[in-house]
């Protein structure tokens, strides 16, 4: 009888080992998620080598009002801008020395050179533009989502005046579409901001809703193609064109 229930034991024994270790193991704690004030002050330190912004103004049904995207270089600087709105199209080539515009539909469809000054301002237009947009919600972070992807992600959707005042008191925002804050009406706005596990940006896409003259239109900011775009270089067709303005 000994040697049976001593038979028995080591059955039970290795049936409990076995048992164990098929069991899936639950006390592994995951890393907690870093608090959205955290992913925000870290991706406005983010490296911006290049990088892509698109402003857009569109009615109810999606049709682009007016639309602007710019492309930017930062070693060496050079700009790339394309404006469209209701009455004007024009382009814009830029670098630390000079800037090269062509407005289309005029007669002589011709470029133009400018010198750059010291007060010429054209941040709005490069990296700075997307850290002003981080920047904006630092002070409303709690009202946003982070979740983990294969780095971070924001979210917000709702329709906070304090996401709207942080979204119409930011010029980079709205100055290119020139948007009449006194005219307008908000309503809902959606929010992402993604970054890499170490916080640098990947994204920023703003779609804010809004009323005008008793018409639905939404203010669209986002960008994008960080660190992704080929050189910048103004094309030496265009520089060599340019009817020279400083001289």
């Amino acid at each position: 009888m000994k040697r049976k229930s001593l038979a028995y034991s080591i059955i039970l024994l290795l049936t409990l080992a076995v048992t164990a270790c098929a069991k899936p193991k639950t006390n592994e704690s995951k890393s907690p998620l870093p608090s959205v004030q955290t992913v925000l002050t870290e991706a406005v330190k983010s490296n911006f080598k290049t990088m892509r912004a698109t402003w857009r103004q569109t009615n109810a049904e999606g049709k682009v009002l007016q639309k602007t995207e710019a492309k930017y270089n930062h070693q060496p600087l050079v700009l790339y801008a394309n404006f469209t709105t209701n009455s004007n199209h024009y382009q814009i080539w830029l670098n630390h020395k000079a800037s090269y515009v062509k407005m289309q539909g005029t007669a002589t469809n011709q470029w133009f050179k400018t010198k750059l000054s010291k007060s010429s301002s054209y941040a709005q237009l490069t990296d700075d533009a997307a850290k002003a947009a981080l920047l904006s919600f630092t002070d409303h972070a709690k009202l946003f989502k982070v979740t983990q992807t294969n780095g971070y992600q924001l979210t917000y959707q709702g329709t906070s005046g304090k996401i709207w005042h942080d979204i119409s008191g930011n010029n980079v925002i709205t100055s290119i579409i020139g948007l009449d804050l006194n005219e307008v009406k908000p309503a809902e706005m959606k929010v992402k901001i993604a970054t890499d596990k170490k916080y640098q940006l990947q994204a920023i896409m703003i779609d804010a809703a809004y009323r005008e003259s008793g018409s639905k239109k939404h203010l669209q900011f986002s960008v994008d193609q960080i660190n992704k775009l080929p050189a910048l270089k103004i094309p030496s067709k265009i520089q060599k064109a340019a009817i020279d303005l400083g001289k």
